[in-house]
């Protein structure tokens, strides 16, 4: 018997339509609700996605409702009038692909920070979401997009962490499988991966097929068993970027939709699944996860602990641009991370506390907005030759 079938998308963006039409085009039966700032953006998103559905013989029932995030009384009314079983949150005060749309220099001196440092960024909006998740006193199943490695283990502290994120990990796990096939000559259908890993490595791995300084830890099974020791994993891990390299950037979000469903549909309609996502249970980084009727729970591998597991994700968190984050949701920065936001765009910050994260991530898109306007408009920002620090 199927228990939960009520679904809320909270945030109408590029992510939460393309999840939101698969999950209106996939089962049967299903409730769902999109939730976003602009009303009519909004109701035209859920639209396509219920005609679609409708086009494909599919009986899901779609709807849409607008709150503001910042909103947290509207949003937790929004939250209980529906009573979703499960809630997907994918705002961010600026997409992780933005700083791709910059020209090529300026974008490769800010890809030199890695992600940590724009964790503000995702942070504020994911806090206020689970503010009026709690304010409702709603049960669900929290299914979070945004940075969910560095975002879930600086919220737990204040029992505020989603139970579980998606993408990162779990976007290389399809071209693992395919890979590992190749060499075993197997069908990938008799392929399984557990794969340990923070969001730098899982980045990192579909550009240049290595981890760089930071560790993982990768199992191949061959119809259950254990057959990573019969592979060369520098052969299998350089198939990423090349046998197996996709699309990247914004339209590249169609494997991090996809990787989405693989959480969502499992606990939407009640099914045991082992899947790969981020920051599961407050966790730091990427995990073999178990989805079940009664929730979230990590999966290691045969023989790695606990501890060993944690030390990997810890080694990514800090190639990521992040040296610590402390059980009261504080993080340090890593100084050579942080330094390239100072030089590039004037923004000082080595340490943030979670009450500093709502007015550090409005300095980053102040900063940031008026470096993107210089660099478009002056090729010496471009080229790097002026310092951008006069913000």
């Amino acid at each position: 018997m199927v228990d939960t079938r009520k679904a809320m998308v909270i945030g109408a963006g590029d992510l939460g339509s393309r999840v939101l039409q698969g999950l209106a085009s996939g089962g049967c039966g299903r409730e769902l609700r999109l939730v976003g700032r602009d009303g009519e953006a909004t109701l035209r998103a859920a639209n396509l996605a219920a005609l679609s559905s409708l086009q494909t013989g599919h009986r899901n029932v779609v709807s849409d409702a607008v709150s503001d995030l910042f909103d947290v009384d509207r949003t937790a009314e929004t939250i209980s009038a529906f009573q979703p079983d499960v809630i997907f949150l994918t705002a961010s005060l600026q997409s992780w692909w933005v700083i791709s749309t910059l020209p090529q220099p300026a974008f490769q001196r800010l890809y030199q920070a890695n992600f940590g440092p724009w964790l503000p960024m995702h942070l504020v909006p994911v806090l206020y979401a689970m503010r009026a998740i709690r304010a409702a006193g709603s049960d669900a199943v929290v299914v979070n997009a945004a940075f969910p490695d560095a975002v879930h283990p600086a919220l737990a502290g204040a029992g505020l962490s989603p139970h579980v994120g998606i993408g990162n990990v779990a976007n290389n796990v399809p071209g693992l499988r395919s890979a590992a096939a190749d060499l075993l000559g197997a069908d990938v259908h008799r392929v399984e991966i557990r794969f340990i890993a923070h969001h730098y490595v899982s980045h990192r791995l579909s550009r240049t097929g290595d981890s760089g300084a930071a560790e993982m830890i990768l199992r191949v099974l061959l119809d259950g068993r254990d057959v990573t020791g019969r592979l060369d994993l520098s052969e299998m891990l350089h198939a990423l970027p090349g046998r197996y390299r996709r699309t990247g950037g914004r339209d590249g979000q169609v494997m991090t939709a996809a990787s989405a469903l693989s959480v969502l549909a499992p606990l939407l309609d009640g099914r045991n699944a082992i899947v790969h996502a981020p920051g599961p249970l407050g966790r730091v980084g990427g995990y073999p996860v178990a989805l079940s009727p009664s929730g979230v729970d990590v999966v290691l591998p045969d023989g790695v602990s606990e501890a060993q597991a944690a030390a990997v994700n810890l080694s990514g968190q800090r190639c990521d641009g992040i040296t610590e984050i402390d059980g009261a949701g504080t993080v340090v920065f890593e100084p050579e991370a942080a330094d390239v936001l100072a030089r590039e765009l004037g923004y000082h910050c080595t340490r943030m506390r979670l009450d500093e994260a709502e007015d550090q991530a409005r300095e980053i898109a102040e900063r940031f907005a008026a470096y993107r306007e210089r660099v478009l408009i002056d090729p010496a920002y471009q080229a790097g030759a002026r310092s951008a620090v006069t913000v």
